[in-house]
């Protein structure tokens, strides 16, 4: 009997720490993402640099608590990766705004721009990925690999799944569906005319290379850096749902498409290339979809470029 309520103790104990330890993972997700950001921007019309200090010092701060409070421990990878993810955005973020690189983008063309722009988030996926082999040592822990493409997962009922699956299929008929919607949303408003249409041909190569390098440059950002060093304390779900809404609320500033409707279609995405990530434990199928879903919002930049070198 005492032995039996020892068990149950240590039982609850356990609970109670992985609830602890799910709460505080949400809460610093929330409050080192974009909401900060927006709620600022909507007040005043401005994001002050304050707050981006107040996020590193809150995560230094609870990196350097994870070493003396033992709950806090099973976190300390995720926080290293947060603060690794917050300042090379920061500085992405800078050198892309800098006046430097505004006056150098008004000589180039769209192409030399955009690939230029793609190099350096890329240089950021692959530091992230250098800190990923520090922090998690193979790269299947990170889920840089391959992965099962043909697993079967769970329906999801509450997109009208009503039987499982290959996952590879279900990503299919989601891609297309999404690529369909943007069709509709962005690309058939613009009513472009077949001399529009002419000129968009010679940038196919540039938008097809950005749809490639980006797919693989958020996949490593926003997907497998956050997912890897936190899902075994909260659990997938979890991890998915806070990777999806970090993906998400960076696009309502600035993101295409951006405000709330580019905060809810991102989210959604962000789920479904976490959870093709997951559930395959690997980065191929994540990758694959995520680019496909990329070269229509390419292609709405190369018209808006092209509309601009016609006026």
């Amino acid at each position: 009997m005492h032995n039996s309520r020892l068990a149950t103790h240590d039982s609850e104990q356990a609970n109670h720490s992985k609830v602890s330890s799910v709460a505080l993972a949400w809460g610093v997700t929330l409050l080192v993402s974009s909401l900060g950001d927006i709620v600022s921007f909507e007040l005043t019309g401005v994001v002050p640099f304050w707050l981006f200090w107040a996020k590193t010092g809150l995560l230094g701060a609870l990196i350097l608590m994870s070493w003396r409070w033992e709950p806090m421990k099973a976190l300390r990878s995720f926080f290293v990766m947060l603060m690794a993810i917050t300042l090379l955005m920061r500085a992405n973020t800078w050198l892309l705004g800098s006046s430097g690189w505004t006056m150098w983008q008004n000589q180039q063309s769209f192409s030399v721009v955009a690939i230029t722009a793609q190099s350096v988030e890329t240089g950021v996926a692959l530091l992230l990925i250098g800190m990923l082999f520090l922090l998690r040592k193979r790269r299947q822990q990170f889920f840089l690999v391959r992965g099962d493409v043909n697993i079967k997962v769970k329906p999801v009922k509450w997109l009208g799944q009503k039987s499982s699956s290959p996952l590879w299929r279900f990503g299919l008929v989601f891609t297309l569906v999404v690529i369909i919607a943007q069709f509709f949303m962005f690309i058939l408003p613009l009513s472009p005319t077949s001399g529009t249409l002419h000129h968009l041909i010679p940038f196919i190569p540039t938008i097809l290379l950005l749809a490639v390098a980006n797919g693989f440059t958020e996949e490593i950002t926003f997907r497998a850096a956050p997912i890897s060093t936190v899902y075994e304390v909260t659990g997938k779900s979890n991890a998915i749902w806070m990777a999806a809404i970090l993906f998400g609320l960076s696009h309502y500033i600035g993101g295409i498409p951006s405000g709330i409707p580019g905060v809810l279609t991102t989210t959604l995405l962000g789920w479904f290339f976490g959870k093709c990530m997951m559930d395959t434990k690997g980065f191929f199928l994540p990758w694959l979809f995520h680019a496909l879903q990329d070269i229509l919002p390419f292609t709405l930049m190369a018209l808006a470029a092209i509309s601009r070198l016609s006026t």
